[in-house]
């Protein structure tokens, strides 16, 4: 009896151990900023009515750094409202953009990191642009997701 109990108390000592090393190398990382230099109004107005987000429940989401050709899958509330397989432009570092509905959560597939990144509806409701990024990181991907009430220029 006494060796069931331990084993068991190993068991539950590696999951612990392992969600604990799985937290501390996370493959996604909030950033918050509105420092950057901003688009012109004029550009602004175009790129919002182009994706259609000119409400308040609309925000747009920027695919843009190290995107290289692979498949993409975003949806929201169960609906695919994007997958294709973008490619960050080196001079302008954007891969993609288009609108989201700030009262759902998006949920991004990478097909081939087989990572997914849920961007919650509560901070996009606070935050007109997420911009989305990969970094590569010793091999690794990791997913920086900026909140911004600043629209970068697009060239």
């Amino acid at each position: 009896m006494g060796f069931l109990i331990m084993r068991i108390l190993v068991f539950i000592s590696i999951i612990i151990a392992s969600v604990g090393l799985q937290s501390c190398n996370s493959t996604v990382k909030s950033v918050y900023r509105d420092d950057f230099r901003s688009a012109a109004k004029t550009e602004i107005k175009n790129i919002q009515e182009e994706v259609g987000a000119t409400s308040s429940s609309k925000s747009i989401l920027i695919l843009t750094q190290t995107y290289k050709g692979e498949k993409i899958i975003i949806s929201q509330n169960g609906k695919v409202i994007f997958s294709e397989y973008p490619i960050t432009n080196l001079k302008s570092r954007i891969a993609n953009y288009f609108s989201v509905n700030t009262n759902f959560d998006v949920l991004v597939k990478d097909i081939s990191t087989k990572k997914e990144v849920i961007i919650p509806a509560k901070k996009m409701a606070k935050h007109k642009y997420i911009y989305l990024m990969k970094k590569v990181n010793k091999g690794k991907f990791q997913y920086v997701i900026t909140y911004s009430k600043t629209f970068r220029p697009l060239k």
